[in-house]
């Protein structure tokens, strides 16, 4: 009665891999191996960057459900190896099936898109449902209405994605008659927007026309190029009028930047292996011949303007093209008179108008107030739209 049994220890079973005794420490031993190297690595490049042990910091406050899950996100965003190991895999996904991450969509010819943005025109209509607290529409003539009670016009500049005025490196065979992509609800808002009666410059309308000309968006980059801002930056000081002209001279300076952009940095590649090259504009920094320096916001002066990264991306040398050359700037230099600039970045909805608000007298000698934010956040911030009156 052995023999059978003999037999069945013989034969596995199909897809059944047996390891033997030294095998499985083997294994074990790896394992264990990984799992103790991870941590050691991180504290020693802690202890390297003179940087507090993470690892302790689950030992700063009492345990907690909410506190370990914190500490494991921030293990995990931190981690070198972790980082080490993204950048590698994102490098494989963008050389090789040409795929982005869940902020940076690649495109066709190394151009790159902003995902939230392309995700908005391809959204329902904002417009659409009924009425809700924190929609654009109601914030905007709000916002309006509190400037013309002190005799202050309001002149809205929207600012649309990438997407919209480029669509080819998404869709190459994109036909021009179609028009620019855009929500389906921005039909809808515009005529309200005017039925309202409320001035605006549609920045679509001015770069969708200029196409086939120089590139008006930066290849990897959220941002429109400096002609792309100087086509709006025109039509947005005869918008303005010249009864608000001055008659100040300033000189504008080119200066030839280089850099990658914001979605470059977004895709975390490795820095020594992507194939995408930095790109080389020309800004105009605009200089006062009266004092030699590059000219500054005023607060003084009678148009102030609200914005967001468009305003701020040749203005904030930070964010890595140059200085004292955006949207206030060359304003001031179409209008020959200083302006007064209020621009966080991401705070297009909101945070601009709040800083004005907060100011003593916010809207002592104001004659306009230009609001440029950008098209995405009447879909993506669409509940978040404060009613803020300027007293």
């Amino acid at each position: 009665m052995a023999e059978p049994h003999e037999k069945r220890s013989e034969h596995q079973p199909m897809g059944q891999v047996r390891v033997g005794g030294s095998g499985q420490w083997v294994f074990c031993g790896l394992f264990l191996l990984m799992i103790f190297t991870v941590p050691v690595i991180q504290v020693l490049h802690e202890r390297h960057q003179d940087e507090p042990i993470q690892e302790l910091e689950v030992f700063s406050e009492p345990p907690s459900r909410e506190g370990f899950e914190k500490y494991e996100r921030a293990l995990e965003r931190n981690s070198v190896v972790a980082e080490a190991v993204r950048r590698q895999v994102q490098w494989a996904m963008l050389h090789g099936l040409n795929e982005g991450n869940e902020k940076c969509i690649a495109g066709y010819g190394g151009m790159l898109y902003y995902r939230p943005s392309v995700d908005a025109v391809l959204a329902p209509s904002f417009m659409d449902g009924p009425a809700q607290e924190g929609d654009p529409l109601p914030a905007i003539i709000a916002f309006r209405d509190s400037l013309a009670a002190r005799g202050v016009r309001l002149i809205l500049l929207i600012v649309p994605g990438k997407e919209s005025v480029e669509p080819e490196g998404l869709a190459p065979s994109y036909p021009d008659e179609w028009g620019p992509p855009r929500n389906p609800g921005m039909t809808d808002f515009l005529n309200s927007l005017r039925a309202e009666g409320v001035e605006l410059v549609d920045a679509c309308e001015v770069l969708w026309a200029a196409r086939g000309e120089d590139p008006v968006y930066l290849r990897q980059d959220t941002h429109w190029t400096p002609e792309g801002m100087g086509l709006v930056a025109d039509v947005v000081a005869e918008q303005v009028g010249e009864g608000l002209a001055g008659d100040h001279h300033y000189d504008p300076q080119p200066v030839r930047v280089e850099s990658h952009g914001d979605l470059y940095d977004m895709l975390d590649l490795p820095p020594y292996k992507s194939r995408l090259t930095e790109q080389t504009v020309t800004t105009q920094r605009v200089i006062d011949p009266a004092t030699g320096n590059p000219l500054e916001p005023d607060t003084s002066s009678p148009i102030v303007l609200l914005g967001d990264s468009f305003t701020n991306v040749y203005s904030a040398g930070p964010m890595g093209w140059g200085d004292h050359g955006g949207l206030g700037e060359q304003l001031a230099l179409r209008m020959r008179r200083p302006v007064d600039v209020i621009a966080k970045n991401d705070g297009g909805v909101n945070t601009a108008r709040i800083a004005l608000a907060r100011r003593g007298d916010p809207l002592a000698e104001k004659a306009a107030v230009i609001w440029q934010f950008a098209e995405r956040d009447l879909v993506v911030s669409r509940g978040d739209w404060e009613i803020i009156d300027i007293k």
